[in-house]
């Protein structure tokens, strides 16, 4: 890496949301092949960095300038055309084109002296994006009937179409399983020796040491330190982002509940080549954790339980009462409701404040026959918004512009609003910090103090097992092992996850 000619240098940055300092004098420098991982809790300015870095926002104050020419982005075509391209953590695929379509999406090249596309020479430049990621993709293939992981994938393509001299990748590895993490991380380590230089935005401390060569930490808006990889060991890194308060950076693992009625009863669920006879209890009182691989059932089950799966067979008893023909409407008219992994896409209207998103599920349950005055919306939102500490300028703030943090936690006080009882809990932490993530770990466990239950589904398997009361290990679209909370380290739901069907027969333990 060259100290002499930086291919992006940033001083100064600020922006504000109200009064709400969102970064504060920021700078940085990144010299052509270099990785620099960012960190920071959720709120500490990372995403506004990104956004500004890349003409979705611009600073207060501050210069940036890009292979020593001073730059100011109108826009994100803008910065893209000038060499920066970024993969955000939220995908924004349209579903119904194919992956190449979407991979040149505003590019489609059009063949000489007509306006219409060319094909073949849209197929081979997708193709060669493709090529760059080392892992196979479906052209043809709509993006919508893709898993998660291939439309991250998917993204990335997208971004590398353009060639770009600085691309920044915002928690890539968050839906992708870890054969897919390696490739990723093995791509970005061949990009950075083509000299493309990599901002890489990641909560997965395991994955710094292997793909960046430096990091710098964002704490309440402003850089606290920039440091080469090979100082930076967890400890150190941990006490940077949190400061001086580490306090409550653990759930309450053994605050064991004693179990009440069944709240939730599922019995013989199945969908055609996803699951495969899934019945379960959820109990008054407690978080029961789904574990299992990519490809598991695990989102499916949840899917299909609230209803969202039509394809669906099997029977849902919410507290002894069964619910025929299962609908996201009379799930939640029986008290049972669902966060999605695609906080973006089905969780959040970004467009609107954080008041409206709170409140919005509510106005059909909570007072269906009398008019809802604007002060009663607002008094119901400020309550979730007090009670959950989501930290807002206002109730009209634009959720979009909210940290993945305190997105989530609107989305769990929109349910919460309308007086659920029962939670399915879809990755509720995905793509957010160590400290957000202790705040919802904290959150679901008082919830069921209090007597809202929850389905806790996630693949980081540490936070199954140190937030929930029971685990089933979900496999191959089947109930394989139940443990109990406190026997359920995330080496041994690893272990059940991985574990062969043939070995099944010789140790069950029953």
């Amino acid at each position: 890496m060259s100290s002499e000619s930086p291919v992006l240098e940033c001083n100064s940055l600020s922006k504000s949301y109200g009064p709400v300092k969102a970064l504060r004098e920021v700078s940085m420098r990144l010299d052509a092949g270099e990785v620099r991982a960012l960190l920071g809790k959720n709120g500490a300015g990372k995403s506004t960095l990104v956004n500004i870095l890349s003409g979705s926002q611009r600073p207060d104050q501050g210069t940036m300038a890009l292979g020593g020419k001073d730059v100011v982005w109108s826009g994100p075509g803008q910065a893209r055309a000038g060499g920066i391209a970024v993969v955000h953590q939220e995908l924004s695929l349209v579903p119904g084109l194919s992956v190449m379509e979407n991979i040149m999406l505003g590019r489609w090249p059009r063949r000489p002296g007509s306006g219409f596309i060319d094909a073949v020479a849209l197929e081979r430049v997708a193709q060669g994006a493709v090529d760059r990621l080392g892992e196979p993709l479906p052209l043809r293939r709509e993006a919508g009937r893709l898993s998660l992981a291939q439309q991250q994938l998917v993204e990335i393509a997208k971004a590398l179409v353009d060639e770009p001299r600085v691309l920044i990748l915002d928690e890539p590895t968050s839906a992708l399983h870890a054969h897919e993490v390696d490739a990723l991380l093995g791509l970005v380590r061949r990009l950075a020796e083509g000299g493309v230089a990599v901002v890489y935005v990641s909560h997965r401390m395991n994955e710094i040491p292997r793909v960046a060569d430096t990091l710098t930490v964002l704490r309440d808006g402003g850089e606290v330190e920039t440091l080469g990889v090979e100082a930076a060991s967890a400890e150190r890194v941990a006490v940077l982002i949190a400061g001086e308060d580490r306090t409550g950076t653990t759930a309450h693992a053994a605050d064991r509940r004693t179990p009440g009625e069944c709240v939730l009863s599922v019995r013989d669920l199945k969908i055609p080549g996803l699951l495969d006879g899934v019945s379960l209890d959820l109990h008054e009182n407690e978080v029961l954790g789904i574990a299992g691989l990519l490809g598991s059932g695990r989102t499916e089950l949840l899917e299909a339980v609230y209803g969202v799966r039509h394809d669906a067979t099997g029977s849902v008893c919410v507290k002894g009462e069964p619910v025929r023909r299962r609908r996201p409407r009379r799930m939640l008219a029986r008290g049972v409701g669902m966060t999605s992994e695609d906080r973006k896409g089905s969780g959040i209207v970004s467009l609107l404040g954080v008041g409206e998103n709170i409140v919005m599920t509510a106005r059909g349950r909570v007072l269906p026959s009398v008019r809802i005055r604007a002060q009663q919306e607002a008094d119901l939102a400020q309550h979730e918004v007090d009670r959950l500490s989501i930290a807002v300028s206002s109730l009209t703030q634009e959720v979009g512009t909210l940290s993945g943090g305190n997105q989530q936690k609107v989305v769990i006080a929109r349910l919460l609003a309308a007086e659920m009882s029962v939670l399915l809990l879809d990755e509720p932490t995905r793509g957010i910090d160590v400290h957000a993530k202790t705040q919802i770990y904290r959150l679901v466990r008082e919830l069921a103090s209090s007597g809202v239950s929850s389905i806790f589904v996630s693949s980081e398997l540490d936070e199954v097992a140190l937030v929930c009361d029971r685990v089933l290990v979900l496999r191959h679209g089947r109930i394989a092992e139940e443990l109990p909370g406190e026997s359920a380290t995330a080496e041994r739901l690893l272990a059940l996850s991985m574990k062969e069907e043939s070995e099944d027969v010789s140790d069950h333990d029953g």
